[in-house]
């Protein structure tokens, strides 16, 4: 029986690639989050797959990082964790981030 995926709107991009993984200071624990404290050891960011539409209209998929976020534009610099290539992924053309996929309507 196939798995049945969760489909959300795009507007919840963020809660599946802000993410950060850091050790925390007080406790010595890996933790993960949005907003890492500033004296946190080891912070970087967490990697996840993405399926989305490139301008030219190509799906492009694979293991990346988001690198920066550009709110306005709804767009995200996302760098590819084999290749090392930077792209720009638009928030209203991404189907799917590890198995959950997304609608723009």
């Amino acid at each position: 029986m196939p798995k049945q995926s969760q489909t959300v709107s795009f507007t919840l991009i963020r809660m599946y690639t802000e993410k950060f993984k850091w050790i925390d200071p007080k406790t010595g624990e890996t933790r993960t989050g949005f907003n890492p404290p500033e004296n946190a050891g080891f912070k970087e960011r967490v990697p996840f797959f993405i399926r989305f539409i490139t301008e030219e209209g190509k799906v492009v998929s694979g293991m990346v990082t988001c690198i920066a976020v550009y709110p306005n534009r709804l767009q995200r610099l996302v760098k590819f964790v084999e290749s090392g290539e930077k792209r720009i992924a638009r928030d209203y053309l991404v189907i799917e981030i590890d198995g959950t996929h997304f609608f723009t309507h």
